[in-house]
């Protein structure tokens, strides 16, 4: 008689930046960044080209959602924080206005409304905080976005939902379950 054994894989992102690929970044900025699924009951990952994406599996989540996820290199791997607020206050603004000329898309995005934009430390790294107001041809949607500068990684979350509080709160039970390895600037 043959037995059946049925195996089950955690679904985890492993975006990650390692120092062989950054010869220009100091020891001390050398960061590999994880990004498991919180729930992997609550949530399906596929991955898409550069980044990696979870949706909320039917009946887990109060409306529909999306987390995507990409680490790149980090441009700035000790961002200033003066430097960062002045980004927030006059750059971000432009770059919504510069995302909404080149609307309506392929992909169905109609209008981008940036409501708000902050600094904050996430594990100790600086990040900034963006919230925002979508319409697309589905209808609105609610989308936060994390900019974290960690270490030699800089890393991209997108939270999208029909509501803000949804939006908010995959994108914290993601932050929450993201595995930095590195140590955070004093």
């Amino acid at each position: 008689m043959a037995v059946l054994t049925l195996g089950a894989c955690q679904q985890v992102g492993t975006n990650g930046t390692i120092q062989a690929a950054l010869p220009d970044v100091p020891p001390e900025f050398n960061t590999v960044v994880r990004t498991p699924s919180p729930d992997p009951a609550k949530w399906a990952y596929q991955k898409l080209a550069d980044r990696d994406q979870w949706r909320c599996r039917p009946l887990s989540c109060p409306d529909n959602s999306v987390v995507t996820i990409a680490v790149t290199k980090n441009p700035a791997p000790r961002p200033d924080p003066i430097a960062l607020d002045r980004y927030v206050k006059t750059e971000a603004p432009k770059a919504n206005e510069k995302l909404n000329a080149t609307l309506p898309n392929a992909q169905g995005l109609r209008e981008s409304k940036l409501v708000s934009a902050s600094i904050e430390k996430v594990r100790g790294y600086y990040a900034i905080r963006s919230l925002f107001d979508m319409l697309s041809d589905k209808g609105p949607y609610e989308r936060v976005e994390l900019l974290v500068f960690a270490g030699g990684s800089l890393v991209r979350i997108d939270s999208a939902a029909m509501t803000l509080p949804t939006a908010r709160k995959n994108l914290d039970e993601f932050v929450m379950a993201m595995e930095i390895e590195g140590r955070p600037p004093e």
